[in-house]
């Protein structure tokens, strides 16, 4: 039986909405850091207040969900739904975390190793067979991180960099799941601020909130992660999970721009060496898989209108 011409579009169409959503989440989340160090907040107040906002923002736009469209999507999506919502609060505290204890750019680079992790996990846990470019692009941004990394041990900042590691673990892995699973997440990352939230709450009621300026750190957590994350958690849907991590490309492109350009913090040249291998490959490598999936849309389109 043939594949009509309108499902191949149609499977088009799908594909660019994808693209355009995690795309979108990518750049709302690059404002993340240089809000964080806007708001001149401690610690455990950032992860109560960023977290605790995210999460009611991600409810209250759930229960409009569910207003107009009684059916809709749960906000939890199961048991899978529980996992994936556990590894995104694991992820959410090693990122705070990071923030606080290396350079902003340190931790967007290593965060570009994301797509690398989402390649390897989603053979492994989904059966996506990485295409050759991406079996090349893993050990030449492997090598990026591992100088960043370096760097760290030169300046002190190894911890705050291993936790970048492994936050960019988390959140393939979390992807990847909820790919696995082709069940709509989109409240799993933002909900995943929960945790982390309630962890710092005995530590804020004890010490009290310290923030020179919380309004910052309010519209981080309120609006602009909720929107970044709920982006990126929809992506799945629509795009494989290394796809969806590349969208962290622009943020690892942008944030150090905005905290170079507010802070005047420039990376170290070795960190920057390493975040430039980094994301060239991955900016290579991004253009080389979009060209691979326009070609094969095409043949799809042309294969099945001869069968029309």
């Amino acid at each position: 039986m043939s594949v009509p011409p309108q499902a191949s579009v149609s499977s088009s169409s799908s594909y660019a909405q994808g693209l355009a959503l995690v795309g979108f989440g990518g750049f709302v989340l690059s404002f993340d850091i240089p809000l964080i160090r806007l708001s001149e907040s401690a610690f455990w107040t950032v992860l109560l207040v960023r977290g605790a906002l995210t999460c009611l923002a991600a409810v209250l736009i759930w229960r409009i969900d569910r207003a107009l469209f009684p059916r809709g999507q749960k906000l939890i999506a199961g048991r899978a739904g529980l996992v994936v919502t556990g590894i995104y609060s694991l992820a959410a505290a090693s990122f705070v975390f990071s923030v606080f204890n290396t350079s902003a750019g340190n931790v967007v680079f290593i965060l570009a190793f994301n797509p690398m992790f989402s390649a390897i996990l989603s053979w492994r846990l989904v059966g996506e067979r990485p295409s050759t470019p991406t079996l090349l692009a893993i050990p030449a941004t492997l090598f990026g991180v591992l100088l960043i990394i370096g760097a760290g041990f030169e300046t002190g900042n190894w911890m705050g960099d291993l936790a970048a590691l492994a936050t960019a673990f988390l959140i393939a892995l979390a992807i990847t799941l909820a790919r696995r699973s082709r069940t709509d997440m989109r409240y799993a990352a933002a909900l995943g601020a929960f945790l982390p939230a309630l962890i710092a709450a005995p530590f804020v009621a004890a010490e009290g909130i310290h923030s020179e300026a919380i309004g910052w750190l309010a519209l981080n957590g309120a609006v602009i992660i909720p929107i970044a994350l709920i982006c990126l958690a929809l992506g799945p849907m629509f795009v494989p999970a290394p796809i969806v991590s590349m969208a962290y490309l622009v943020e690892t492109v942008l944030a150090p721009v905005w905290v170079w350009m507010v802070f005047a913090e420039r990376p170290t040249d070795l960190a920057l060496a390493g975040g430039i291998v980094v994301v060239g490959t991955l900016v290579v490598h991004s253009l080389v898989e979009l060209g691979r999936a326009r070609r094969s849309r095409r043949r799809s389109i042309a294969v099945a209108s001869r069968h029309v």
